[in-house]
């Protein structure tokens, strides 16, 4: 929506009553532009008219720009949405085959149709990306640049590549999620922690994380992934051979824990479309701290219409000092 006021409209009018007053009623000195048939019958010329024409428009547009015109645009600003740090459990089981291709690269496939989702229906939440194995790190920052974090989640690679060392330390990562969120300004904050495994690694104890989330008033979603049947293969470093073998399974009840400690919720997915349904659900309950307010946009005009006075002033002179001479 959009309208033109004038900030200085009263201003505009005193101006436009002294030059009245002062200027109005001064009869000019001259004939301005030599015509004989002015001492005749008193015809105006029309160069006479086209340069007070040109007087006036300059004069008229001068005092619109001192009442200062502005053109006011109503736009809607979203200043408080949630951030949300997604904790994806990088460790070696996670390239277990029950999931297509893996269970890791399902589960960056459905944070990637998250991320779509989000962008579509919301905009203005900010995400992170928090990876862990037995050690944990911090992918992506809390950022409203989705196709950066989707750059960021490209380049996760499991912990059987060598990038940090196998293992499952749930409570690190958690910890280092809440990390990234201990600045946050949003009202909301949430974290959604997928595993696959056993709290087998790490300095912190999950119980412990779920405490400080819980004071923090970050609320944390925990996925446990997979099933117990599930297989895994690696390149064994000796001899150079594939190791096939099956995955423990993860610990439920902890994280049903962590869930309830933090207010959040605890969901299992035995398959990629169970994964994605529930990351979509979560996106449902996650929509009240979102806050729209109105702003206005103002752009001044007066320059233009400055811009147009000088010009008329500007041209009206140059005719009437050259081209058309005054008689003295």
């Amino acid at each position: 929506m959009m309208s033109l006021t004038f900030a200085q409209f009263w201003l505009a009018l005193i101006v436009a009553a002294v030059w009245v007053a002062v200027v109005w009623r001064r009869k000019p000195s001259a004939f301005p532009y030599p015509n004989i048939r002015l001492f005749g019958k008193g015809i105006k010329d029309w160069r006479q008219n086209l340069a007070r024409a040109l007087r006036w428009l300059g004069i008229i547009s001068l005092l619109v720009a001192i009442a200062r015109p502005q053109l006011v645009r109503w736009e809607e600003v979203r200043t408080e949405g949630i951030d949300i740090v997604i904790t994806l459990d990088i460790s070696g089981s996670m390239t277990a085959t029950d999931f297509l291709p893996n269970r890791m690269e399902a589960a960056k496939r459905v944070i990637r149709n998250f991320v779509e989702l989000l962008k579509q229906k919301r905009g203005g939440d900010r995400l992170g990306l928090v990876v862990f194995a037995a050690e944990s790190y911090t992918q992506c920052p809390l950022t409203d640049d989705y196709e950066f974090f989707l750059e960021a989640l490209n380049q996760v690679q499991n912990a059987r590549e060598g990038i940090v060392e196998d293992g499952t330390a749930i409570g690190d990562g958690l910890t280092v999620a809440l990390r990234r969120l201990q600045n946050s300004p949003a009202k909301s904050k949430v974290v959604i922690l997928l595993s696959d495994g056993m709290n087998n690694a790490g300095q912190v104890q999950p119980r412990d994380a779920a405490r400080i989330a819980a004071a923090m008033g970050v609320r944390v979603y925990t996925i446990g992934i997979g099933t117990t049947t599930g297989t895994v293969s690696w390149q064994d470093p000796l001899t150079g051979r594939t190791q096939v073998g099956r995955v423990a399974g993860f610990d439920e009840p902890l994280l049903r824990e962590i869930a309830q400690r933090t207010d959040g919720a605890y969901f299992y997915a035995a398959d990629r479309s169970t994964l994605e349904s529930i990351l979509r659900y979560i996106l449902q309950l996650e929509t009240t701290p979102l806050v729209v307010r109105k702003e206005q946009k103002r752009t001044e005009l007066a320059i233009w219409f400055v811009a147009f006075a000088l010009a008329c002033l500007l041209v009206e002179a140059l005719l009437v000092h050259s081209l058309w001479r005054r008689v003295p």
